[in-house]
């Protein structure tokens, strides 16, 4: 495994569901001891409340930074270039997600409570 503890400044939460190699002992341990962090994981089943916006606008995010991957012809060669590249692309992606899909997936995403 990399270290990536020279990135991070304060101590984090890692919020990851609850795939095995994610919580795992060994997950647990790298996260604590390199990245001086934690992790927080999902409650089981919490994926239909999670999914409006994983399919919403994530789903959409990610496929738009593919397609920006897949299509830039200038390859940053550095460390540090290849992380800006990625902020930018990230950032022209969530340009191109509209506010009423983001609104919508919320709207899906949270528990209503119906009154009989």
């Amino acid at each position: 495994m990399c270290s990536f503890r020279s990135e991070i400044n304060d101590r984090t939460i890692l919020i990851l569901d609850n795939f095995d190699s994610h919580v795992s002992a060994e997950s647990f341990s790298y996260v604590e001891e390199e990245l001086s962090s934690e992790i927080s994981a999902l409650p089981p089943n919490s994926t239909s409340i999670c999914q409006p916006l994983d399919v919403g606008v994530m789903g959409p995010f990610k496929q738009i930074i593919r397609r920006m991957w897949l299509t830039d012809k200038n390859r940053p060669k550095t460390a540090e270039e290849k992380r800006k590249a990625t902020i930018m692309r990230a950032i022209r992606a969530w340009d191109e997600i509209s506010p009423n899909i983001v609104k919508s997936s919320f709207e899906k995403a949270i528990p209503k409570i119906f009154h009989v």
